[in-house]
C-alpha cells in the first residue's frame, strides 16, 4: 500500500479533518518497520512544500518537539489537514 493511501486511511479512522502526527505514531499504527521512516517523513515533507502534490491531505505545519519516549531526542510532528473541496 502507498504512503498516500495509508495516510488517508489513518486520517479517516481517526475521524479528524486535522491532526498532528509523527512518523513514529504513523509507523506504530500500521505496524511498519523502522526502514519506512525516511519514506514517510519524505512524503510528509513533500505534502508541506509542494502545494500541487496530488493527495486529499496537506501538511500545514512542521514543528520540532522534544520527546523522552522511547529515548530523549528531538522529533518532527506534522499538522495534517484535509484539503478543502474546490
Amino acid at each position: 500500500m502507498k504512503v498516500s493511501e495509508l495516510l488517508e486511511k489513518y486520517m479517516e479512522e481517526c475521524g479528524q479533518s486535522e491532526q498532528w502526527i509523527t512518523v513514529y505514531d504513523f509507523r506504530t499504527y500500521f505496524d511498519l518497520e523502522n526502514l519506512t521512516a525516511p519514506i514517510i517523513s519524505g512524503f510528509l515533507r513533500r505534502l508541506h512544500h509542494n502545494t500541487r502534490f496530488f493527495c486529499r491531505y496537506r501538511v500545514e505545519k512542521i514543528e520540532k518537539v522534544k520527546v523522552s519516549v522511547p529515548q530523549p531526542r528531538m522529533i518532527k510532528r506534522y499538522l495534517v489537514r484535509k484539503r478543502s473541496a474546490r
